[in-house]
């Protein structure tokens, strides 16, 4: 049977998401390589190749929610191929239209695209060309090339959606975008990303992360999510990359010392632009703010859910576990106060 004539199966997850679609057939593939490989098959890798019109989120997806081949596979790199001659008029046809957005997502996920047929336009079409790519991912890496020639070393070897990877991205801030990019962009899939510096409230960051992406209506959005940041109380790196509801998060490397600890975080989607001013304030919000109580203070810790559920006790210590206080009770026993505010820590009188 020819690859062709094959019907595309998707499978729904059980959670139901939309957002958690991979590719049966795909998968099917991937866990019998996995054995053969077990069995003695020398695999050098796997290469997938997509129709121009393939939606890229469920064969991306599919290298990501199922076990076997988490632990069997992972992704070097999502390679888009740009027709430097006809890419503005696609990506045209794609503005505000979900349903035609699929150039515009492609590019979106992809870690490497091929700006092909850059001989047959002049500069300043190509570099339009390359801004308006920009705007949907502006950490992409852009390869001109002619008759989708580059050199094989840049393909391979990428590590795409590693966390390592993330760590080496650059994102601008808002001066260096607003200088960079049209002050009015498609509403359909774009980017926003902040660099800043201040230790997150890792609490504070979870829940606004959570509102982003925790329910379908919102995570269908949201096509990628990277960032590298600086926790409070940490001294490693805490990097995370999120397709869609999926997170993968984790602390890495340290931070070098002496060296600015600096918080880089991009969005990729539908409507982020719409979303400027909730992302930039939703993520600032979550910079730990000076806390109200030393150790050795003393205070009331709410310990249930009754209104009376407070008890005296003695901060012990600042940020530990991720949260403001470490409290030891008047009865010896010891509590967290998860928020620094007075429903959950306040001043004893």
């Amino acid at each position: 049977q020819k690859a062709e004539d094959m019907a595309e199966e998707l499978i729904v997850l059980n959670n139901g998401c939309v957002c958690c679609t991979i590719r049966g057939d795909l998968l099917k593939t991937l866990q019998d390589l996995s054995r053969k490989v077990k069995d003695g098959l020398q695999l050098d890798g796997v290469l997938v190749e997509l129709t121009g019109a393939a939606d890229p989120a469920p064969v991306v997806q599919t290298f990501m929610l199922d076990e076997n081949v988490v632990r069997a596979f992972y992704i070097d790199n999502v390679i888009t191929l740009v027709d430097a001659v006809h890419a503005i008029e696609k990506l045209d046809e794609s503005k505000g239209d979900e349903e035609k957005g699929t150039a515009c997502a492609q590019i979106a996920f992809s870690s490497t695209v091929l700006l092909n047929k850059v001989d047959l336009v002049d500069e300043a079409t190509i570099s339009g060309v390359e801004k308006r790519i920009k705007q949907l991912n502006r950490v992409v890496d852009i390869l001109r090339c002619e008759q989708a020639r580059v050199p094989m070393h840049k393909l391979f070897g990428i590590r795409a959606f590693d966390l390592t990877r993330v760590l080496e991205e650059q994102y601008m801030d808002e001066e260096e975008f607003t200088t960079f990019y049209k002050p009015k962009m498609d509403t359909t899939i774009s980017n926003v990303g902040l660099r800043f510096e201040g230790a997150i409230d890792m609490h504070q960051f979870q829940q606004f992360l959570n509102s982003l992406v925790g329910d379908e209506e919102n995570a269908k959005d949201f096509l990628r999510i990277k960032g590298v940041l600086n926790i409070m109380s940490q001294n490693n790196m805490f990097v995370l990359q999120c397709v869609h509801m999926l997170k993968n998060q984790s602390f890495t490397r340290p931070w070098k010392e002496g060296a600015v600890r600096e918080n880089r975080i991009i969005f990729i989607g539908r409507g982020m632009q719409k979303r400027r001013q909730l992302l930039t304030e939703g993520v600032m919000a979550c910079i730990a703010k000076p806390l109200r109580f030393n150790v050795g203070d003393k205070v009331l810790a709410k310990t249930g859910m009754a209104a009376d559920d407070w008890e005296a006790g003695t901060v012990i210590k600042q940020w530990d576990d991720f949260n403001p206080y470490r409290i030891q009770l008047e009865n010896g026993e010891e509590v967290w106060g998860p928020k620094d505010e007075d429903a959950f820590v306040k001043r004893r009188v």
